[in-house]
């Protein structure tokens, strides 16, 4: 006697269809929860021109101004001392004394008062930004981040240290960011965190992040000597480890836009030297190599202001 296999049957469509429409409603949020990280729309240009009162006493401070200018000729005045611009120069994030802003389509949102250090995402989609946790040490403060697309804040961590040398550093995308935490004066030692993917690595010890990419496949960094007051310029990724750059660095470098190749100054041999600074060059985390015996010879033109030395080029 014959099985009848169509409730079996029936009943297998039926799982597999379910795990297919599963699958696809988890394939779906992980697409949204990318995109709502990296679809970046483009917005309205603007170029950013300066000014101040003039008509001020010796006893008073001077009102300083940032002055938008959209391509038809829009402008807009905003109180700024300084900005910091994406690189499609559409969005901006605005220091007025220690107030922090975001601008854009003509709009300025207020973030935060009483801000010691701050960054703005190359996409513009993710603004970092510091607080002093205690009046006690203005150096010690907590790190959020605001995501400009989704209008979303988040707290990273609440033990930031930060210092001329001690900055905040964001990815292209904003996926991931650096800083230093847990300083000890004595030691005078602090530790070089990494935050992506909701979780927080600590990279070293005493190495001050200049620059990472997205997902932090590419990591430039200064090991820092704090009894010689030197640093060490290195790269770091996954296939190649740590790889010194430059044991003579003074923060001098431009990176192409997925930060897999940066050209760098060495340096000259004398400071009484008439003899041009030569540009060196590490692609994909390998050591330097001489890159142009005259650095004055790179095209700087694609460069954005208050923007990390990013050039808008693939390759170099």
């Amino acid at each position: 006697m014959k099985k009848d296999n169509s409730l079996l049957k029936t009943a297998l469509i039926g799982i597999i269809g379910a795990v297919i429409i599963v699958a696809a409603v988890v394939a779906l949020l992980v697409v949204n929860k990318d995109s709502n990280k990296t679809a970046v729309e483009p917005l309205t240009k603007y170029t950013v021109g300066t000014d101040q009162d003039e008509n001020v006493s010796d006893n008073e401070t001077a009102n300083k101004y940032l002055i938008f200018e959209d391509e038809q000729g829009e402008k807009y005045t905003l109180y700024g001392e300084d900005y910091m611009a994406n690189l499609a120069e559409d969005r901006f994030i605005i220091v007025n004394g220690s107030e922090l802003s975001f601008f854009a389509e003509g709009e300025e949102l207020h973030l935060s008062d009483n801000v010691i250090s701050c960054t703005l995402s190359n996409d513009g989609s993710v603004a970092a930004f510091v607080v002093p946790t205690s009046g006690d040490k203005a150096y010690v403060g907590t790190l959020y981040t605001y995501n400009t697309v989704t209008g979303e804040s988040q707290k990273i961590n609440d033990n930031i240290f930060v210092s001329t040398s001690n900055r905040i550093q964001l990815s292209p995308s904003g996926d991931a960011v650096a800083y230093t935490a847990n300083y000890d004066e004595e030691e005078l030692t602090y530790d070089c965190c990494i935050y992506k993917d909701g979780k927080e690595e600590i990279f070293g010890q005493n190495r001050d992040i200049l620059a990472l990419s997205d997902n932090a496949d590419y990591i430039y960094y200064n090991i820092e000597d704090p009894d010689s007051y030197s640093s060490i310029f290195a790269v770091y990724t996954d296939k190649n480890g740590e790889v010194i750059l430059s044991d003579a660095f003074y923060n001098r470098f431009y990176l192409n836009l997925d930060y897999s190749e940066c050209v760098y100054y060495m340096g000259k041999a004398s400071k009484d030297s008439d003899e041009p600074e030569a540009l060196y060059i590490s692609r994909n985390g390998s050591e330097g190599e001489l890159y142009l015996e005259n650095g004055e010879d790179l095209d700087v033109s694609s460069l954005v202001s208050h923007v990390n030395s990013v050039l808008n080029v693939d390759s170099f």
